[in-house]
C-alpha cells in the first residue's frame, strides 16, 4: 500500500502535522471510529485533500501504522551498535523502547489496536511483517551468546526470544493502554500514580532478571 503521489509533494511540515495528528486520532478511536472530517480539521486540511493524498480511509491508517513501526525501529535500533553483547543491546532495547513510548504513546496504541477484533485483515498483512524483523534480531543474538559463550548453552532461543520480547510488549503498553497500566500497578504493587521514575525502576529490574536467565551457570565449586 502506498500513498499518491500527491502525498509525497505536499510541505514536509504539513505532512508530518498530518501524520503525527492521524496517529493520535486513529489510536484514541480506533479504525473505524475515526472520523476523516475531524481529521482533517485536526490537521488543518480540506477532508477532500485526504482522498487526494489516499484511496481510502483504510489506506491511510494502514501508511500510519507502518510509519508509526519505522518511528519505532529507528528509535530502538538507529543507535544501537551491532557490536555490543546482547547483555547491552537487549538493556538498550528495553530502555529505548521505554523512552519512544513514553514520548509517542500513539504509536504503542496503534500497534495494540490492530490485535483488536474487527482487524484481522490488517493483521495478516501486517503482523508478521511487524514481528520477523525483532523476532530474528533476538534470535540470533541469542545464538551468538551460546556460540560464543555468553549465553546458557541449554537455552531455548526461540522461547527465550518471544518471552524477551513479550516482556518488552508488556512494557510498552503499559505506557498506551489504561488497562495495562492497572495490571502493571496491581502485579508490581505500584502505588499511586505510574510514572516514568517508577517504571524506570522496574524496567531496571526487568533487564537484570533477564540477564539473569540468560548467563551461564557458574562453573562447580
Amino acid at each position: 500500500m502506498k500513498p499518491k503521489d500527491t502525498f509525497n509533494k505536499i510541505d514536509e511540515a504539513k505532512r508530518e502535522r498530518l501524520l503525527r495528528e492521524a496517529a493520535s486520532l486513529f489510536a484514541e478511536r480506533g479504525l473505524a471510529h475515526t472520523d476523516m472530517a475531524e481529521l482533517a480539521a485536526r490537521a488543518g486540511v480540506a477532508k477532500g485533500s485526504l482522498y487526494n493524498y489516499f484511496a481510502s480511509k483504510e489506506d491511510f491508517y494502514e501508511y500510519v501504522c507502518r510509519d508509526g513501526l519505522e518511528r519505532s525501529r529507528q528509535a530502538v535500533y538507529g543507535e544501537l551498535d551491532p557490536e555490543w553483547d546482547i547483555y547491552r543491546q537487549v538493556e538498550h532495547i528495553f530502555r529505548a523502547g521505554l523512552k519512544f513510548g513514553l514520548e509517542c504513546p500513539q504509536y504503542i496504541a496503534l500497534y495494540l489496536n490492530v490485535a483488536s477484533a474487527g482487524m484481522s485483515d490488517f493483521a495478516d498483512r501486517m503482523s508478521r511483517e511487524v514481528e520477523s524483523f525483532t523476532a530474528q534480531h533476538l534470535k540470533k543474538l541469542l545464538s551468538k551468546g551460546i556460540n560464543d559463550g555468553a549465553v546458557r548453552p541449554d537455552l531455548d532461543v526461540n522461547l527465550a526470544a518471544f518471552l524477551i520480547n513479550s516482556l518488552y510488549i508488556m512494557f510498552l503498553a503499559s505506557v498506551a493502554s489504561r488497562h495495562f497500566q492497572i495490571r502493571m500497578k496491581v502485579y508490581l504493587e505500584i502505588k499511586g500514580k505510574l510514572t516514568a521514575r517508577n517504571m524506570e525502576h522496574h524496567l531496571s529490574n526487568t533487564i537484570e532478571q533477564i540477564h539473569t536467565v540468560l548467563r551461564p551457570a557458574p562453573p562447580a565449586a
